[in-house]
Parts: C-alpha cells; structure tokens; sequence
C-alpha cells in the first residue's frame, strides 16, 4: 500500500487511537507499523477475531494482560549470560503467571471466543519454574527455606552478630570506657561490627581501627575480643553469598533451558494484546462488522468517519458492482473531500481487521492498492505548481492503477486552464475505468459533470447544500447532479448585482 494513501486518507491517526489502548510498547510498535491486509481469507480471519475480543468485552471482564518491554529486557540478560537478581527473577513469575492466567481465562470464555480461545491453549505453561521462584524469592531477596546449606549460614550469621554485638555492649556499657567512646552504638564498617572511638583514645583501647570518619575525630575500631568472631561472621556471609548467587544461577538457568519457547509464548500473547486493542477502538467507535468482498463492490450504509467524532454526518454510497466510477459534485468545502476520506480510510481500517462505523448491512472490498490524490502538491523547492503535482501523482496512480484498485481523486483537473483541466481529467476517468478500477473523483467542473452523467460506466452524487444558510449539509445524495453555487453563493455575499450582470453575460457568451 503506497505510503501517500495512508497518510492523505488519515489512516496513520487511526493507527495511532489504536496504539493507545495497548499495554505494551511492542504491540504499540506493532500497531503503528500494521500495513493493511488484500487476502480476502485474512481480512475475514482479521474481523472474526476482532469481533469475538468485541463480545469478550461486552462481558466487562479484565482481560489479565501486563506490560511486557521487562520481560524483554530480561529475556536479553539472560541470552547474554547474565545472572537475574531476585526482583528480576520475580518478574519473570509474574509473566509467567500472566501467561496461566491468560490461558486459563481464554479457556473460559471459549464459547464466545473460541478463535481467540484457540490461540491461547498454545500458551506454554511454565508452573514449575513459576512456583520454584516463588518458593526461593520472597520479598525481594533469596528465601531462607530455598537451601538447607543457605538456612544454616544465615544461622550463623545471626549467632555470631548476636555475640559480638553482646561484647561490643558490654564494651560501651562499662563505665570506665565512657570516657573513650565518641557514640554509644555498634557501626558495622565495611562488614565488619565496630565501636566509634575519639581519635585521641585510639592507642589506649585493644583493638584494630577499622576506619576513621572525614573530619579525623573518631576512628571506628573493631575490638580484639571479637576479631575472631567477625572472622568468622565474614566467613559465614562470604558462604552465605556463595549459595545466594548459586540459587540465582540455578533459577536464571532454568528460565534460560525455556527461553525459545517462552519468547513464542510472548508473541502469541502480543498478538492476542493486538487484536484486543482493534477490538477496544471498535468499540469507541461503535464499529460493526460489515460484509467483506473482493470484487471491488462498495456499499456504504449510513457510515461516518470516525476522526469526526459527533460532528460527522451519515453517508450512504454504492459503487463497483455495475458501474465502477462515481463522480461527485458540489460547491466547495460542501465535503466532497470528506467522502473521498472516509471511503478509503474505513477501507484500511476494514483491511487491518477492525470494524468501522457504519450498519451491518454494508459492504466493503478489500484492494491490492489504494491510490490517492488528495490535497496541495506545490513544491517550491522543485518549481512545480500545483497542477504538475496532480499531474505527477495521476502519472503515477495510472501507472499502478489495474482492477484490483480503488482510486481516490479530489478535485480532478484542476489547478490549470479549466477546459483543459476537464479535457484531461475526463481521458484520465477514461482510462481508469477501463481498467475496471473503482473510481471516486470529485469535481466542480461543468464538462466533467456531463460527461459522467452520459457514460454508464459511471454514476453521479451530489453534496447537498443550503442555499438559505449557505452552508454545506455535507450530505451525499446519490444519483445526482450538484451546481458549484457560484453565483447563488456571490450574490448571498452581497458581492454586487453590477458584477452579477455581467458575470452572467460572460457566462452566456462563453456557452
């Protein structure tokens, strides 16, 4: 699909609304870059699992989805050999748990959706590595009960703590060292448990400094009647680290054994987090399932756009069965433009798989290509007018252009000398209907409204418009021809009657 429909048609935005209801940034990505879909089979598949996420959500359940970007980035710490920490490894039993969670929840709802509910059985369960880390990780830090040999260091630890501190109180406690002492309370300095001394006792007190704080007034000193037991408390925390880092290796290891699988996992979970998204703009925008074709047959029935939110007016249009080009007429900013917009905006939309806002007795056909010149091509820096930047994109789109297309044309032959503005644009409908592409082309020339009328290759419609008001209705009606309200619109303006005559009689001596 070439770029320059998707972004004049507005389909990026539409991408964008969708990303938003995304949790995770992958999918997000995945949304923005969706391209759209010509498979009729694929489309079909599209709107089915759409439609059963919509009727997921109708139930007002939660769908147990969670951000996955983590995961990822785990994911590649492992594959680089690195060891996860216990916050990590927990995170990891998170997903894992989303993982069960989804495919349990999905298995219950297997009768409103059983495509999706397909799917998620082929989710891998990971109980076993689930429930080892959360048996060895609690609050954030290897369990005791994860080891028998970790449980009795960490004893350890505690019984030798617990008697050097008694001998360290019992230093502060005594009333000949009060003197000595800069604060009354153990410090643990660089692991190793110390009373702080004024720097000018150190040489009267047993013991080995340790440390000395910035200014040089107290130094913190391990007293010699506990050096052996910090010894021996260093040993048991260096032991205590040793089986610490082992049992994160060990459960780093066991997630590395699954790694492939798992990443398969997290794929099909993030196609699932897709099709819920589609579903959850679906639904903003009161999207139904339309019936889906191939054959370029388009009917529209009371369809908006869904960009104009409340301010959008129903359109009904039909197109591509019999006649394969529709000629729409009307003043400007009546929104011709706004038509040519939402044809082919719902036809993406439709060909990512997400429903569109229109009734269900409508039909939309899926394309090889939408081809679409709408908007200013002025290019001052390459020198071309307006009229060449049209002339350009036309060259292209008839280059491209084959029955497996929708053109979209605003404003056909303009920029130029009007006759041959319409000359040219006539031979261009010409072609393109000949090749059995389905044409959409607005105008407010005269001679393209005659001859579309006159070819049954073609059908006209017309922007209604109040001629009381002056304003546009933005209504299309079928089957009709609309006037550009020129002179109707000059004279509403108060513009002049002198002018009016005259206008008037150029008129009728060109005619």
């Amino acid at each position: 699909m070439k770029k320059q429909a998707i972004e004049q048609t507005q389909f990026n935005e539409i991408k964008e609304l969708i990303s938003n209801y995304a949790i995770s940034n992958t999918v997000k990505t995945r949304i923005i870059e969706l391209e759209p879909i010509s498979k009729i089979e694929v489309v079909r598949k599209y709107q089915k699992e759409t439609g059963e996420a919509l009727a997921i959500l109708e139930t007002k359940q939660s769908i147990p989805f969670m951000a996955s970007e983590q995961i990822d980035r785990l994911f590649e710490k492992i594959e680089k050999g690195y060891v996860l920490e216990p916050k990590e490894l927990l995170e990891v039993s998170e997903f894992l748990r989303t993982i069960r969670k989804l495919k349990e929840f999905f298995h219950k709802n297997a009768e409103l959706a059983p495509t999706l509910a397909v799917s998620a059985s082929k989710l891998q369960s990971f109980r076993s590595i689930e429930e080892t880390i959360n048996i060895s990780i609690k609050h954030n830090q290897v369990n005791s009960e994860a080891s028998r040999d970790l449980k009795k260091a960490r004893q350890s630890i505690q019984k030798y703590k617990s008697d050097i501190n008694d001998r360290l109180h019992k230093f502060i406690n005594n009333a000949g060292n009060k003197s000595k002492i800069q604060e009354f309370m153990v410090v643990d300095r660089d692991g190793t448990l110390t009373v702080p001394i004024k720097s000018s006792f150190k040489h009267s007190i047993k013991g080995r400094i340790v440390s000395e704080s910035g200014k040089g007034s107290t130094v913190y000193m391990e007293l010699d009647n506990t050096r052996e037991l910090n010894q021996k408390l260093q040993m048991a925390q260096a032991e205590e680290m040793s089986i610490v880092y082992q049992i994160l290796a060990n459960l780093t290891e066991s997630i590395a054994t699954e790694l492939e699988t798992m990443k398969k996992t997290m794929n099909i979970i993030f196609s699932l987090e897709l099709i819920v998204a589609k579903a959850k703009y679906s639904e903003e925008i009161n999207g139904k399932k339309v019936n889906i074709n191939d054959t370029g047959y388009i009917r529209l029935v009371k369809a908006k756009h869904p960009l104009l939110g409340e301010a959008a007016v129903p359109l009904s249009i039909e197109l591509g069965e019999t006649e394969r080009g529709l000629v729409i007429t009307g003043s400007n900013s009546g929104g011709k433009t706004v038509v040519l917009k939402t044809v082919g905006l719902l036809t993406l939309m439709t060909m990512i798989g997400v429903f569109i806002p229109a009734e269900t007795t409508s039909h939309i056909s899926v394309f090889d290509h939408i081809l679409v010149d709408i908007g200013d091509y002025q290019d001052f820096d390459n020198a071309l007018s307006t009229f060449s930047g049209h002339i350009n994109n036309m060259r292209e789109i008839l280059t491209t252009a084959d029955d497996r297309s929708l053109v979209l044309v605003d404003e056909i032959g303009s920029g130029t000398e009007p006759t041959e503005g319409a000359a040219l644009a006539t031979a261009m409908l010409e072609s393109l209907v000949n090749r059995d592409a389905v044409v959409l082309a607005s105008t407010h020339y005269g001679e393209i409204k005659d001859f579309a009328v006159k070819d049954t290759n073609f059908i006209t419609a017309a922007m209604a418009f109040d001629k009381e008001t002056l304003n546009p209705l933005y209504q299309l009606l079928m089957n009709e021809v609309g006037a550009s309200n020129g002179f109707w619109l000059a004279k509403k303006m108060n513009i002049g009657e002198e002018i009016l005559e005259r206008a008037s009689y150029h008129l009728s001596k060109n005619n």
